[in-house]
C-alpha cells in the first residue's frame, strides 16, 4: 500500500482527536515516548522482520482497520527479551503507523496494546510472534569520502581530473551533493554522475559499499571547496574537500623530508622554491586522523619558507592554530580537512606533501615521538657574563653546585615536549600544562625553608637540545646557604598518564666569594715568573692580578687571567728587571684581596715551589659531579634528586698553647731543575742541621 505526505498529518489529527475524546494514554507522557518527525521528500519504507533498516528511514506498518486508533510502541531488545521503551506510535483509522529510526541503534520489536511482540511482513503485521520471529535491526551507516588528488588544475588537461571516492558499510543507496561553494548546477558540471533534481545535486546511481564518482575541475576558479555528501533516506553525512589552482611553472621541495620532533614540542621544515613563490603544502592524512591543506608564499623572496607545526595546537581548532611560517613569509589558505581532533596529536608520522599548481612536487614526513623527562644539574657562569642565548651560555657555564655569591646560579632541566608551550618564566607555573619549577632555601636548625621568587630570573630555552635554562643572580641569595631547585611535571599535562608524575630536585651551595694565593708567593728575577691561587669565583671569571712596588726599585706590572675548570688561576711576570730580594704586593680586582710576596735568585730555567694547603674539612669533600637517585613513588610517580659535596669555607682557628696543630703539606719539585737554596749541597747541609738539631733535643731531655 502506498502512503502520501497526508498520513503524517492523518496521525496527528487522531492524536488530537483522541486526547479530546478522553483517552488518559498513560504511557503517552512518559518521558521515554519521543515526536517523530518526517524528513519532506523522504520515502517511507515498509517495515519488516528480521530485516536491517538504516537510521534516519522512516518505517512504515498496517495492523488493519481492527486496531484503527490504539497505542502501539517500539522497544528496545534486550538479552533477547522485551526490553525498553523507544518509542510510542498511534495507529491510524485503518491502523497504520510511520515512525522515524533518527535515534535507533540496535535491535527492536513493535509491540501491541498487550505489550506484544507482532511479527511484520512487507509492512504487514501477520501476527503475534516470538522476539526472535518479531525483531529487525537499525544499524547506522557509516559513509567516508576523499578526492583522488587533494589539489587539481582548472585548466583543460589531465591535472583537472581526479575521482571521488565512497566507503560505506551500506549498498544500494542514494546521495545527494552539498556544497557552499559550488551551485547544485556547478556540481553537476563538475561529476558526471550528478543531475539536478528540485534544485538538488543528486548521484543517478545508487551507490555500492565502494564507489567512485569521476569530477573534472576544468573552468573551476581557483579556490578550496568543501563538498559534503548526504545519504538520500538516511543520517549518515560526510565532508571532504578538495584545492582547485590554476597551472603554475616551478617546482618547490623540502630541504629536510624527514623530521623528528617529540609531541608538545615544534616540528619544523623548510620549503625551497625554484621558478615560483608559493606553493601547496599538505600536513597528514586521513589515516592519521589529521590532514591540513594550506600555502606557503615565499614573500621576501630568498627561496626559502620555513613551516612551524606547533603539536600542542595543531588540530584542536579549524582555523589554523597549530600551523605557522617563520619570519617575514607568509601562510594563506589554511584549511582542516580532517575534523578537529579531540585532544593533541598522537605519537605516528604524518605525511608531507608539496604541491606547485596541482603537480605534487615533494614529499616528506614528520615523526612524532613520545616526550621524556631526563635530568637536572646546576651549572654556574660568571657575573659578569650576559647570557642571552644557549650559544653564549654554553661558552661561560660550568657544570658545579657551589656558586660564589655575584655569580650566576644555573639550573639546567634536560626535559622534551615543553617547547611549545614554554617560553616565559611564567610557563614553568601552570596548572594547566601540569608544571611547577621552584626555587628554595632548604631548612636549617631554627631556620624553616623559604621559597625565592623566580620573578627576576631568566629562561634560556634550547629546543634542539631538549633542555631549558633557569638563571638565578646569586645576588638574590644568601650566602652560606644551601638552595634546592625542583622541576615537576604532573598528569595534568596532557602528555602524562596518570600516576606517572616525575619530579626532578638538584641542590646547591652559596658561598662566599673569596680568592686565595698560593703561598710561599716567591717569584725568581726572570722572565716567566708565575703567582697563582685558587678563588670560589666561577670558572672563566677574569681576573685582573697586579704586581707592584713603591720604594727604592718600584714597579707596577698588570695581567688578566682566567679562573680554571678547577677553581685555580695563574698569572705570569717577567721579573728579569727585578733585583733579587726586593718585596712587592700582589693583589687581585674581583673578589679584591692582597698579599706580599719577594724576587728570589734565580734564572727562568729555575722551578718554583709551590705549597697547597688542604685543611680536613676539604678532603672530605666530594669532587662536583653528578649523582642521581631515581625513587619510583606512589602510583609510579619518579622522582631524581642530583645532590653533590659543597666545599666548606676554609677556616683557620689559632691553635692554643700546648695544642698540636698538624698541617698536610703537598711540595712538588722538578728534578731537573733545583728550586733556589734546595740544590745537592743544600740539602746536605740541611741533613746534617737535622742531625745536630736532634743531638740538641735528645741533651735538652
Amino acid at each position: 500500500m502506498t502512503r502520501t505526505r497526508t498520513s503524517v498529518l492523518l496521525i496527528a489529527l487522531l492524536v488530537v482527536s483522541a486526547a479530546t475524546a478522553g483517552v488518559t494514554g498513560a504511557a503517552m507522557t512518559s518521558t521515554e515516548s519521543t515526536s517523530q518527525a518526517q524528513d519532506p521528500g523522504l520515502d517511507e519504507v515498509p517495515a519488516d522482520s528480521g530485516e536491517v533498516f538504516w537510521q534516519g528511514q522512516f518505517l512504515r506498518f498496517t495492523a488493519g482497520d481492527g486496531n484503527a486508533s490504539e497505542v502501539w510502541a517500539i522497544r528496545r531488545v534486550q538479552n533477547g527479551q522485551v526490553g525498553g521503551l523507544a518509542t510510542e506510535v498511534l495507529l491510524g483509522g485503518n491502523g497504520t503507523a510511520v515512525f522515524a529510526t533518527s535515534n535507533l541503534d540496535g535491535r527492536y520489536v513493535v509491540v501491541d496494546e498487550n505489550g506484544q511482540p507482532v511479527v511484520i511482513r512487507d509492512g504487514n503485521v501477520v501476527g503475534v510472534g516470538s522476539v526472535g520471529e518479531a525483531s529487525f535491526e537499525i544499524a547506522q551507516q557509516s559513509l567516508n569520502a576523499t578526492f583522488g588528488d587533494t589539489v587539481v588544475q582548472n585548466d583543460d588537461s589531465p591535472e583537472s581530473q581526479t575521482d571521488l571516492r565512497i566507503q560505506s558499510n551500506r549498498a544500494g543507496y542514494g546521495l545527494t551533493l552539498l556544497s557552499e561553494q559550488l551551485s547544485a548546477s556547478q556540481l553537476a558540471d563538475v561529476f558526471q554522475s550528478v543531475e539536478v533534481r528540485d534544485g538538488s545535486a543528486v548521484v543517478t546511481r545508487n551507490i555500492s559499499n565502494e564507489a567512485v564518482l569521476d569530477a573534472n575541475f576544468t573552468g573551476v576558479e581557483p579556490g578550496t571547496y568543501n563538498i559534503t555528501l548526504v545519504t538520500a533516506d538516511g543520517t549518515a553525512r560526510v565532508e571532504t574537500a578538495i584545492t582547485v589552482v590554476e597551472p603554475a611553472d616551478g617546482t618547490a621541495s623540502l630541504s629536510n623530508r624527514t623530521v623528528t620532533e617529540q609531541r608538545g614540542d615544534v616540528a619544523r621544515f623548510n620549503v625551497t622554491f625554484d621558478g615560483t613563490d608559493r606553493a601547496t603544502v599538505t600536513i597528514g592524512s586521513r589515516q592519521v586522523g589529521y590532514l591540513s591543506r594550506f600555502t606557503v608564499v615565499d614573500a621576501n623572496g630568498d627561496g626559502t619558507a620555513t613551516v612551524a607545526l606547533d603539536t600542542f595546537r595543531a588540530g584542536i581548532a579549524p582555523n589554523g592554530t597549530g600551523v605557522s611560517v617563520v619570519g617575514e613569509d607568509e601562510l594563506t589558505d589554511f584549511q582542516m580537512v580532517t575534523d578537529p581532533i579531540p585532544g593533541r596529536l598522537d605519537a605516528a608520522t604524518y605525511p608531507v606533501e608539496v604541491f606547485v599548481g596541482a603537480t605534487r612536487s615533494d614529499v616528506g614526513s614528520i615523526r612524532l615521538t613520545e616526550r621524556s623527562t631526563q635530568g637536572i644539574q646546576v651549572w654556574t657562569a660568571p657575573d659578569r657574563a650576559n647570557v642571552r642565548s644557549v650559544a653564549q651560555l654554553t661558552e661561560v657555564a660550568t657544570q658545579n653546585q657551589t656558586v660564589a655569591n655575584q655569580d650566576w646560579a644555573i639550573v639546567r632541566v634536560q626535559a622534551s615536549g615543553l617547547y611549545s608551550y614554554v617560553q616565559n618564566i611564567s610557563d614553568l607555573n601552570n596548572e594547566t600544562t601540569g608544571l611547577s619549577m621552584n626555587l628554595t632555601r632548604v631548612s636549617e636548625i631554627n631556620q624553616p625553608a623559604q621559597e625565592v621568587p623566580l620573578d627576576e630570573a631568566r629562561l634560556i630555552v634550547d629546543e634542539s637540545g631538549n633542555q631549558f635554562f633557569l638563571l638565578v643572580d646569586s645576588n638574590t641569595l644568601e650566602p652560606n646557604r644551601t638552595y634546592r631547585a625542583n622541576f615537576t611535571i604532573s598528569a595534568a599535562n596532557p602528555y602524562v598518564s596518570a600516576g606517572n608524575q616525575t619530579s626532578l630536585v638538584a641542590n646547591f651551595t652559596v658561598v662566599e666569594r673569596d680568592i686565595s694565593f698560593d703561598r710561599p708567593i716567591e717569584v725568581p728575577s726572570a722572565s716567566g715568573a708565575t703567582i697563582s691561587g685558587t678563588s670560589t669565583a666561577a670558572p672563566g671569571t677574569e681576573l685582573t692580578v697586579e704586581v707592584a712596588n713603591t720604594d727604592q726599585n718600584p714597579f707596577l706590572k698588570r695581567q688578566t687571567v682566567t679562573i680554571s675548570e678547577d677553581g685555580t688561576w695563574e698569572a705570569t711576570f717577567d721579573f728579569s728587571d727585578v733585583p733579587p730580594g726586593t718585596n712587592f704586593t700582589v693583589s687581585t680586582n674581583d673578589p679584591e684581596s692582597n698579599a706580599t710576596g719577594v724576587v728570589v735568585s734565580g734564572g727562568a730555567a729555575e722551578a718554583q715551589a709551590t705549597t697547597t694547603t688542604t685543611t680536613a674539612a676539604e678532603e672530605e669533600t666530594t669532587p662536583v659531579g653528578e649523582e642521581t637517585t631515581e625513587a619510583a613513588g606512589e602510583g609510579g610517580d619518579e622522582t631524581t634528586t642530583e645532590t653533590g659535596g659543597a666545599t666548606d669555607a676554609e677556616t683557620e682557628t689559632p691553635a692554643a698553647e700546648g695544642d698540636t696543630t698538624t698541617t698536610t703539606e703537598e711540595t712538588t719539585v722538578e728534578a731537573s731543575a733545583p728550586a733556589p737554596g734546595f740544590g745537592p749541597v743544600s740539602a746536605l747541609a740541611g741533613l746534617v742541621a737535622l742531625l745536630a738539631g736532634g743531638a740538641f733535643v735528645a741533651r735538652r731531655r
